[in-house]
C-alpha cells in the first residue's frame, strides 16, 4: 500500500509527455546523433525517441522509465518494429540511475523537476556529454544551440542542446 502510494506520487511528478516525431528528429539532428553512439532517454515513455533514434539514425538506445504500462507499450512497439537488438528499456527512476557513463542524453522533463534534474546532470555527466532537452531548459547552464519547432497547435516546441 505504501509502495503503491509512493509510485503514484512519483508518476504525478513525472507525467508522460510524448515528443512529436518532428521534434525528435530535430533534436537528434541538432545533437548530430551517430550510429556508433548510445542514446539514453530519461523517462522514455512509449519509446518514441528510442524507436526513432534506432530507425532513422542507427543509434543503440536505452530508455529509463518508471511506468510499467508505458514500458509494456514501448516493448510492444519495439518488437513490432523488429528493433529488439537496438533498444533496451530499464524500469528505473531517473534520479536513481548513474548517468555518468552516458555521452548522449535526451530528456523531456516536467517543469517541477527541472532544477533537480539540472543538478543531477551537471554533477554526474562527464565532460563532452551532449544533453538534449525538450521544452524546459536546464538551470544553471546555457545551451550551446537551440531550435524551435512549431506544432499544429498553438505550442512551439523548443529543443536545447547542452555540451558539458
Amino acid at each position: 500500500m505504501i509502495r503503491d502510494m509512493a509510485i503514484s506520487r512519483m508518476l504525478m511528478d513525472f507525467p508522460y509527455l510524448p515528443s512529436p516525431i518532428q521534434v525528435v528528429d530535430a533534436a537528434l539532428e541538432l545533437a548530430e546523433a551517430k550510429a556508433n553512439e548510445v542514446l539514453v532517454d530519461l523517462g522514455s515513455g512509449d519509446g518514441t525517441v528510442l524507436l526513432r533514434a534506432a530507425e532513422k539514425f542507427g543509434v543503440f538506445s536505452i530508455g529509463f522509465e518508471l511506468d510499467e504500462r508505458l514500458i509494456r507499450i514501448a516493448m510492444k512497439r519495439i518488437k513490432e518494429a523488429g528493433l529488439n537488438q537496438m533498444i533496451d528499456i530499464v524500469k528505473a527512476d531517473l534520479f536513481q540511475i548513474d548517468v555518468s557513463r552516458f555521452r548522449l542524453i535526451y530528456v523531456y522533463p516536467f517543469p517541477s523537476i527541472t532544477r533537480r534534474l539540472s543538478l543531477k546532470l551537471l554533477n554526474e555527466c562527464r565532460r563532452g556529454a551532449r544533453i538534449i532537452v525538450h521544452d524546459y531548459p536546464l538551470e544553471g547552464v546555457s545551451p550551446l544551440k537551440s531550435t524551435s519547432i512549431p506544432s499544429g497547435r498553438q505550442h512551439v516546441h523548443k529543443i536545447f542542446l547542452y555540451i558539458l
